[in-house]
């Protein structure tokens, strides 16, 4: 059979079969509406006509190239062997640059794609950081507390970090032109993603120096580069990085330097003083930066000073690192003052206070739950190295060499206990990948130390390379090529320089759901308040109405003590802010703020009343007695409450029914009470009951959810009430009805578990 021929046929049906592929997607969209969690395949005959016929056109295809003979295909084989052979060429008489370039570009498109184009043009998931009003809000609303206060910790609550939440959308705002500082917090937020890369490098250059002769630069460099090319390819799957974790990467990455130096060499005086010292500044420093792992590397810089002792130039280590802590300390302390650090261990502590563990009882979960294999795996590691450890340790000569030889191992397995252990507390399940990165890099540590004492292996992998050097290189860049991912880094090169020129308004504008319309109308009415709230989980509206937040709180979840939540009342009741944002379509975190703040949702309803709703965006106004002192009006309004749901993991009633009126009414929002009382423990507040509310029709379908967290189980009858903000009325709607309080298992529902996640990015 001819080569060409053969290569032809199967080259063609690929090729062939591509096209029918992307002519029945085109054709067959897959996107098809889904009811009930089934997707809807109303297929006509014409439509198994279509696949029958692409199905036969890739074989009809492939075999009538087969059959033909063309001088452009020889041609086409003739060139393609000779481009082949020079590249062959090139490999050969310089394989080392070769595979240089190779790492190279694999670090261009893959940081083009996951630090870049993600962060700079559009994520694929329309609620990760920093492209959705939740995370980017929290990180840019502190800019006009920032700038309108002199002590402006005072007036925050922060939760990852001074640097990451305050000083970076402040630096933006100082080099962005006007109306671009988001754009230029966007900038800053990639390159603290470029960090976290760059410094999580570094520690593998470490671990691999470390861990590997020094003779023996072969097996270093392709120790570096697998390890390096399996880190980049788990990230977003087994572990991920994120923008926190960079300044805690380069600070791991200056004391396994400063490890390996003085057990390899013999560095000079000045070289220790000045990396202790780099280390000790960095201490006062890491919380700053990041309040979760700021206090983790504290904690590992106790193991650290623990470890100097095992050194004989441990005088001189702790004399520069003492010093370093003490200078940068102290400067802190003049740039910020005693009062404003004093608010940073405040918050620290109320965190640690506050948020209770989720995942410490039992440590392993049911597998079955989504990433909860992560943890299980980790710990895996931890047990396996835990038990290599101790192994090495009873073949040791005595303590002294043990913990030279080992330091690196040492300090990543406690960092890898303490962030396992940190994360299992803190983080929901979705965040568990954060906590993996120390346990890779640890398997790594131990995966090139038995590669060292594997003797006869390592001989066998670097005589290998020697002699085969040329196949090597191949096999390395063909496994790079395979992962570059051009297509993903390259496909919007020109929205780079687009959106790194876009204004704040065509940001906004691209999140749709009415943003800009909604800041447009509104500004003009916020413009001469004090401050600006609102009870959803979007601090973007202070950046974009350019307020500080009136509580410290900037978002009512942060609030996790009923101290909190009285604190916020405080400041609504002290600066009375004639407008807030209640609710939007991104109020999914509500339930949470229902249940945790009942209180704020009180005095809302005693002293607002609703206003406007733009799209779906529900603000409300300042009102006496709010809609309790709205007048009562009587109208016929009959109410069929057609399902009760009771639901146990939501601690929450959900009633769904029809309105039926005899005359078309403005009802703006229904809401709930207790039979007797004229407060809502409810309020129908999502925008889809709101615009059927306002459909102007004589039968109005609506629902809503009643929290039962906060109701006590002697309250067992209710009433549905309609309101009517136009002519600040309520009417009474139906007939009282009741709920059992014993199909909702409070006992059950933790508040802790739904509460907003410290890891966020």
């Amino acid at each position: 059979m001819d080569v060409k021929r053969m290569l032809t046929l199967i080259f063609g049906l690929v090729l062939v079969s591509y096209l029918a592929m992307k002519l029945v997607w085109y054709m067959n969209p897959p996107s098809r509406p889904h009811y009930n969690n089934f997707f809807a395949y109303d297929y006509s005959t014409v439509n198994y006509v279509q696949f029958i016929i692409l199905f036969l056109i890739p074989s009809i295809a492939s075999l009538f190239l087969y059959r033909s003979s063309f001088k452009k295909i020889d041609s086409f084989y003739d060139q393609s062997l000779e481009r082949v052979k020079k590249a062959f060429f090139i490999l050969e008489k310089n394989k080392e640059t070769v595979l240089v370039v190779g790492i190279v570009v694999f670090w261009i498109f893959n940081l083009m794609e996951h630090g870049f184009f993600r962060n700079l043009v559009e994520d694929k998931n329309p609620f990760h950081s920093p492209f959705d009003t939740y995370h980017e809000g929290e990180k840019v609303a502190f800019l006009y507390t920032f700038l309108g206060n002199n002590e402006a910790l005072k007036h925050m609550f922060i939760i990852h970090g001074y640097f990451l939440e305050v000083l970076t959308s402040y630096f933006a705002y100082l080099i962005a032109p006007e109306n671009h500082s988001l754009m230029g917090f966007r900038i800053l937020f990639t390159l603290q993603h470029l960090m976290s890369w760059l410094g999580v490098i570094w520690v593998i250059w470490e671990i691999v120096k470390f861990t590997t002769e020094n003779k023996n630069k072969i097996l270093f460099k392709l120790q570096f580069i697998l390890f390096s090319v399996i880190f980049i390819l788990g990230n977003g799957s087994f572990f991920a990085l994120n923008y926190q974790q960079g300044f805690f990467f380069f600070q791991l990455g200056l004391v396994l330097h400063l490890f390996r130096e003085l057990t390899q060499s013999h560095p000079s005086r000045k070289f220790i003083l000045v990396v202790s010292l780099l280390v000790g500044i960095s201490i006062p420093l890491g919380p700053l930066y990041s309040m979760k792992y700021g206090p983790i590397f504290c904690v590992i810089f106790i193991l650290f000073a623990v470890l100097l002792f095992f050194y004989k130039e441990f005088k001189l280590l702790l004399m520069g690192s003492l010093i370093g802590v003490i200078s940068s300390g102290v400067i802190i302390f003049l740039a910020l003052g005693l009062d404003q650090l004093l608010e940073v261990g405040k918050m620290f502590l109320y965190i640690i206070e506050n948020y209770p563990p989720r995942f410490s009882a039992p440590l392993l979960s049911d597998a079955n739950e989504h990433y909860l294999w992560v943890p299980q795996l980790v710990i895996g590691i931890l047990i396996i190295c835990s038990v290599q450890l101790i192994v090495d340790f009873k073949e040791s000569k005595n303590y002294r060499s043990f913990v030279q030889e080992n330091t690196h191992i040492i300090i990543l397995l406690f960092l890898s206990t303490l962030v396992l252990k940190a994360a299992l507390d803190l983080s929901d399940k979705g965040h568990f990948r954060e906590i993996a990165s120390p346990s890779l890099l640890l398997l790594f540590a131990f995966t090139s130390r038995w590669l060292g004492k594997l003797t006869k292996f390592s001989i066998f992998i670097v005589q290998s390379y020697k002699f085969h050097t040329t196949i090597w290189v191949l096999v390395l860049v063909t496994m790079l090529a395979m992962n570059m991912h051009p297509k993903e880094a390259f496909r919007h090169v020109k929205p780079y320089w687009k959106y790194i020129s876009a204004d704040d308004d065509f940001l906004i504008a691209k999140r749709k759901y009415s943003y800009l319309d909604a800041v447009k109308e509104m500004r003009p009415e916020v413009k001469d308040m004090e401050c600006f709230y609102t009870l959803n989980s979007e601090g973007v509206w202070y950046y974009y109405f350019k307020k500080p937040s009136c509580s410290r709180y900037h978002m009512l979840q942060w609030a996790l003590s009923k101290e909190g939540s009285y604190e916020i009342i405080n400041s609504l009741r002290n600066k009375r802010p004639r407008v807030i944002l209640f609710s939007n379509y991104n109020s999914n975190r509500g339930l949470v703020t229902f249940h945790a703040n009942s209180e704020v949702y009180d005095f809302v309803y005693q002293n607002y009343r609703p206003y406007k709703l733009v799209g779906n965006h529900w603000f409300w106004k300042g009102s006496s007695r709010g809609m309790v002192g709205a007048k009562l009006t009587e109208l016929d309004i009959k109410n069929k409450i057609e399902n009760f749901v009771y639901n146990n993991s939501g601690a929450v009633v959900f009633l769904n029914g029809i309105l039926e009126l005899k005359n078309i009414y403005n009802i703006d929002t229904l809401y709930v009470t207790s039979v007797g009382h004229s407060l809502p423990i409810a309020v129908a507040a999502n925008d889809i009951s709101l615009l059927q509310i306002k459909s102007g029709s004589l039968k109005i379908p609506w629902s809503i959810k009643i929290p039962m967290i906060n109701i006590s189980p002697k309250t067992k009858v209710f009433q549905l009430w309609g309101y009517s903000s136009s002519k600040h009325e309520r009417i009474k709607i139906g007939q009282n009805f009741e709920l059992d309080h014993t199909k909702v298992n409070k006992e059950n529902f933790k508040l802790t578990d739904t509460k907003i996640n410290m890891q966020n990015n």
